[in-house]
């Protein structure tokens, strides 16, 4: 499978997970959870729907292109790790409380998660600065 394809299939699941999230979060956990923590829950969902758009528009706009430059694959890296550092610590301080598991390590992963996801936007901001070289 070419990497465009790869990266716009990754969004797209990406896409589909936040919105059964996101109808998981408005239907099931609204009568469970405190306010604070569906909040969260909701922004763990709204950034990984953005992120994962991100990576579908990435698939389609390097559909003809052979070769991925530098800072485009360290954009893609940096908003998968991103993704499931930020959306994915969020989802476990929210959900696995409720399964009575208290697992106090990830809130530090979450501002990892942020700095992976702003340092995406930076490599995706580089690759389109920088000079184009001539094929």
């Amino acid at each position: 499978m070419h990497f465009s394809s790869r990266i716009g299939s990754i969004g797209t699941a990406l896409g589909f997970l936040g919105v059964v999230l996101g109808a998981l979060g408005a239907h099931a956990l609204e009568q469970i959870l405190e306010v604070e923590a569906l909040d969260s829950f909701k922004t763990g969902v709204y950034y990984l729907q953005w992120h994962g758009l991100v990576l579908v528009v990435i698939g389609f706009a390097t559909r003809q292109e052979e070769r991925i430059s530098g800072f485009l694959r360290w954009s893609v890296g940096l908003f998968g790790l991103g993704m499931l550092l930020f959306s994915g610590s969020i989802f476990g301080l929210v959900l696995l409380p409720l399964l009575d598991l208290h697992v106090r390590f990830l809130g530090p992963v979450t501002p990892l998660g942020g700095l992976s996801l702003m340092a995406g936007w930076v490599a995706l901001l580089l690759h389109f600065i920088r000079p184009q070289k001539n094929k």
